[in-house]
């Protein structure tokens, strides 16, 4: 995984007080999932102590689902939420996925063309209608062609 200089990525190992207090005050006006009790992991950019990105994967009904990628703005367009994308991906093939989701507003075209670099396609449900205004669902099947972006991990069984 390429890191952009001066930032480091660590999967935060333990959810204390402290880190729920940072955790909080990042996503203050945003709306993140509450994964209490769902297998997840929740990983960090770093600057020094400074959080400057952050986001989550949790298993879900069987579906390993990203959310919550967040960079501050002094920290874009450095490639920081590309590196938070690909932690979460490998994550999830470490613990056999075989394929991974997230979902997002059509007009979050950053999100949605970060995501589309990894292999990630639209999918909308036939039942329901999918217009621009609409958050779809994307998803990376798991593929050889995907694993070699993952070296050392092996297709899931």
């Amino acid at each position: 995984m390429k890191v952009p200089p001066g930032i480091s990525i660590r999967r935060v190992l333990k959810e204390s007080g402290e880190w729920k207090t940072r955790f909080s005050a990042f996503y203050s006006g945003c709306e993140v999932k509450n994964v209490a009790g769902l297998d997840h992991a929740y990983f960090a950019a770093y600057s020094g102590d400074e959080i400057a990105g952050h986001s989550v994967i949790y298993l879900e009904d069987g579906r390993w689902v990203m959310d919550g990628l967040r960079v501050k703005p002094e920290f874009r367009e450095r490639g920081i939420a590309k590196a938070l994308t690909e932690a979460r991906i490998h994550y999830a093939l470490s613990r056999g996925a075989r394929e991974v989701w997230y979902t997002c507003e059509d007009g979050n075209l950053v999100t949605a063309c970060c995501h589309v670099r990894f292999g990630f396609r639209m999918v909308c449900d036939n039942e329901k209608k999918c217009t621009p205004a609409t958050a779809h669902w994307y998803r990376l099947r798991i593929t050889p062609a995907v694993l070699k972006k993952f070296p050392g991990l092996r297709f899931p069984r």
